[in-house]
Parts: structure tokens; sequence; C-alpha cells
């Protein structure tokens, strides 16, 4: 079992560093590039409103560092335009661009290394929750959650996005490990442990809150009063590192309607209830399985959704409320709270899984004790154990084909399969023409992605919009480029995604020109609107 499990172990590690360099470099991992690098929207904006027609790389140099931004840009970057998005993984990333480099590749292969720290973490948290507590004897179910970690392909394919989240699952794991050894230990230097581990968990992600909220519960429910020293010593490590949070709470107070603006698409837009029950089946079910495939992922996610319950139930029967209570409240704690406002009031807040790393952590946690309590388990007859020996190949088997679907793949749901398609369609066509001309108006984060799939040599004239700063451009088309300037260029091109009804109006509105419209949208309430035309002069 244990060589078995490190086959599992080599391929997760394996696929974690697979073509890097294939996959579409999309918009948020542009803005971290971006941020990283020192910069803000507004400079592209304000760099570009000036110029005429540019390279593509000199758009490019806004994903690089050119020595002239440090940390503290990088800071004020996200302070500015992004608040939303604490500073610790950008800072990383900005260490990493000076020493290793900033090409998409080198930029994925910091999220990638930083992955493999779950392991180790994993194996921390589940000697403090299993062995430890008695709950099992034998660090099978350690090995277990490590090889489920190793193989998911949503660690996985977010092990190779250029973002925070998977130092996410890693500052997760960490903080949950370093409670429960604080509260065996009870010394001042374990919770001291504990405080930083919140402290970056914090500063990693903002929804790391509802982690530490799902912490506070435990201690309360578990330990209550009837154990003063560990209440207090909890209490006095969380002021402490509170003390650490006050800053940039600081800063989230003073820029609220910046944090507000950067996260209004979670709530503008809402999704029917059936759709939504269908996406949160996908969401557990993708933890183990994904291959993107109907009808094997809607029938399979079902089944282990069916698993995944029983699981619950099992470490809620058969282990005491000290363990099965944190499991079950990290579980809770980040998914509930996006899940329950989208059904009641509206919105998209539960449909991004990447939210819910804590919760699909504790999923799998519950998935390592179901599987690590009959395998282990003595008493079980012949063909007890070789069923749950079976179920265990199945379930890492499919892990491991979903890993390698999407390891050869160029998009997949955590790119936003439909803007990075048609970014491959788009970057096709106009790097097929000899001399080509690309005029967009776009938000900087999406020129900025698309400009990693064209070749370096077209030619941009852009009136860059800003998602993020308070600069409102005007459209390009009120800096077109005269007819005769066309015979410079062998092909012209218009990008804009996605096209407003209003925008459509302005575009049917030009007299000078016409547009053929020559790739759509992929997703679905897009595919009848295009994103890319040709621009013809009339009279050709």
């Amino acid at each position: 079992m244990r060589f078995f499990l490190l086959i599992v172990l080599i391929l997760g590690i394996f696929f974690r560093f697979t073509n890097l360099d294939q996959k579409v470099y999309w918009y948020d991992e542009a803005i971290t590039s971006l941020r990283a690098s020192g910069y803000t929207e507004q400079e592209v904006v304000q760099h570009f409103s000036q110029k005429s027609v540019v390279s593509v790389t000199e758009l490019q140099h806004y994903q690089h560092p050119d020595g002239t931004k440090s940390l503290i840009d990088t800071v004020k970057s996200l302070v500015k335009e992004d608040p939303q998005h604490p500073p610790l993984y950008y800072i990383l990333a900005n260490i990493w661009f000076h020493i290793i480099g900033s090409s998409p590749t080198l930029s994925r292969l910091l999220p990638a290394l930083l992955s493999l720290l779950a392991f180790p973490s994993a194996y921390w948290l589940c000697q403090e929750i299993f062995i430890e507590t008695g709950v099992f004897t034998s660090r099978l179910s350690t090995y277990l959650m490590i090889g489920l970690i190793a193989v998911s392909p949503f660690h996985v394919v977010y092990a190779q996005e250029s973002r925070q989240y998977s130092l996410w699952v890693v500052t997760t794991l960490l903080s949950n490990a370093a409670l429960l050894r604080a509260i065996r230990l009870n010394t001042g230097m374990s919770w001291g442990i504990y405080s930083f581990t919140v402290v970056i968990n914090f500063y990693t992600f903002l929804l790391s809150v509802l982690t530490m909220i799902a912490q506070g519960l435990y201690i309360i429910l578990v330990y209550g009063f009837s154990h003063i020293k560990i209440l207090r010593n909890y209490i006095i490590s969380l002021l402490v590192s509170a003390i650490f949070f006050v800053p940039y709470i600081w800063i989230l107070i003073v820029n609220q309607s910046q944090a507000e603006k950067g996260l209004e698409w979670s709530f503008l837009y809402s999704v029917k209830r059936s759709e939504l029950t269908n996406i949160w089946i996908q969401h557990l079910g993708r933890i183990f399985f994904d291959v993107n495939q109907d009808p094997w992922d809607f029938y399979i996610h079902r089944v282990l959704l069916v698993l995944c319950v029983y699981a619950l139930y099992c470490l809620c029967r058969q282990t005491p409320m000290s363990v099965w209570l944190l499991i079950v409240l990290l579980t809770a704690s980040s998914t509930l709270p996006l899940m329950i406002p989208d059904w009641i009031l509206g919105g998209r807040r539960s449909i991004t899984l990447r939210y819910m790393i804590p919760g699909l952590l504790g999923v799998q946690l519950a998935m390592a004790y179901l599987l690590g309590k009959h395998l282990a388990n003595p008493s079980l007859n012949f063909w007890h154990h070789k069923f749950w020996q079976l179920l265990l190949v199945i379930l890492l088997s499919g892990s491991i084909l979903s890993c390698a679907v999407s390891s050869q793949a160029t998009v997949w749901y955590n790119k936003s399969l439909g803007i990075n398609g048609e970014n491959i369609a788009i970057a096709k066509i106009v790097n097929q023409t000899t001399h080509p001309l690309l005029i967009s108006d776009e938000r900087v984060g999406h020129l900025l992605s698309l400009s990693h799939s064209l070749k370096p040599t077209v030619q941009i004239l852009l009136q860059p919009s800003c998602a993020t700063c308070p600069i409102h451009s005007s459209s390009i088309f009120g800096s077109q480029l005269p007819v005769e300037e066309f015979n410079r260029f062998s092909d012209v091109f218009l990008y804009r995604y996605p096209p407003s009804n209003e925008w459509l109006k302005e575009l049917a509105k030009q007299k000078n020109y016409k547009f053929q419209p020559v790739v759509f949208g992929f997703v679905e309430w897009l595919k009848d609107k295009p994103v890319l035309w040709r621009v013809l002069p009339i009279g050709t």
C-alpha cells in the first residue's frame, strides 16, 4: 500500500510541473504579473492613451519588472487598485521575478513549488488530528491524505496557476495543524507558532477569516470554560495575531469602495437555483475527478457526492468530538457563507471553486479517515478489505486520469474556459497574417492576457480601459487610424471582450469601415456575439 501511495505522490509532483508553458496565461495571471512587477492598471491606461501604434513587446513591458519598481510598489499597486487581495503572495512573486524570472512558465513555477509544501503540511495536520488523538495507531490515513492531495485534479490545476491559491492550501493546513498542536502542548511557543500561521493565512487570502471563525467555534464548543488555560492562551494568541491584522484591516476600511468594486462581479449577477445545485455538486466532484466530459463528470460527481456524505457521516459517528468537529466546521465555514447568500439573495459567490479551499480540504480529511479506517481495520473480512482497496485504486486512478487529461489542455475551468478559448482562436488568426494591426479599447487585464498568445511583432493600437482604477478612457472609435494608414498593414483586426450592446451600437455607427466578424464568444451567453472583427475600409 505504501509503495502504491509513493507512486501516486510521484505522479502528483510530475503533473504539477508538466506543460507549464502550454497553458494560456489568463486574465487573473496577467494581473498577478502586473501587480508583482509593481505596476498598476492606471499606469498602463495612462501610458497607452498617449501612444499611437506600438508592438506587443511594449505592452508586455508591464508583465515584467524593469528594475525601477520595488516591493513597496507591488504593495501600493494592491492597496490602490486591489485591496481585497492581501500582499503576501505578490511579495513572494516580486522577489521570484527578480531572482528567477517572470515569463509565464517561470511565474507558474513559483505556485507549483509552493504546492509541494502541502504534503508536509498535510502530514503534520493528520498527525495532530488522527494520530495524536488516538483515532489511528498507524500513519496510513496520513499517507492517504497526502495521496489524495497529490493527484487531486483541483489541487494540480491550481498549482499551475500564477495566483495565491496553492499557497492558501498550505497556510490553511498549517494553521489548523498549529492550532491542534498548541491545544495539545499548551505552551507559549506552540501558541506563538499558531499566531504566526494565522497571520500568514490571513495575508494570503482574506477568506481565511472564515477558517479563523471555525477555529474559534471549535475552541469554544470543545473546550469552552472547562479548560481555562487553553481558552486564555487562544484569546491571547488571537489578540497577538490581530495586532498584525490591524494595518491591512485599516487599508480595507479606507479603501472599502475600491475593494467592493473588485468584488462586485460576485453579487451583481445571479445564477438560477437549479444551476447552483449542479455547480455545487460539480465543485465537490472536481476534488477527485474532472475530465471536462459529460456524461462522465455528471454521473461520477453524483456518486462522489454520496461517498463524501458517507465519509462525513462515518467521521461524526466514529470519532470523538475533538476530531470530527474541527473537520466539519472547516468544511461548513468556508462553503455555507458563500452558498447561502447566493441561494437566498442571488449572486455568484459560490460558483468560484477556489474560494472554498478550506472546505475542500475538510472533505479530503473525511475521505482519508473513511479509507484509512477500513483499510487499517484487521477485523474486516477478506472481501470487505478488497472492496475498500479497490475503491481506493478507482478513486486515485480517476484522479490520475483527470490530471493526465487536464495536463494536455491549454485551457481549463480554473482559467475561465471561454475567455481562454477565445484567446487561442484570436491569436491563431492574427499570428497567421504577415503584418497585422490589432485595435482595441478592451480592459487592461484582457489585453495583457491576449498579448502572451500573440507574436511579439504584432502591432497594436490601444485605448485600454481600466477595471480597477478611476480613469474612464474614451472609446477607440475616437482615435481611429485614417483610412490611408491601413495600407501599412496586411490585415487590421478589432478586439473587444465582451462586447456590450452599447459598444456594438457604437460600432454600427462607423461609416468609414466595415467590420467582418471572425471569432465569436465561446461561453454560452456570448455565442451570438463576435469578439474579433476584421476591419476593412469602405470600398474594399
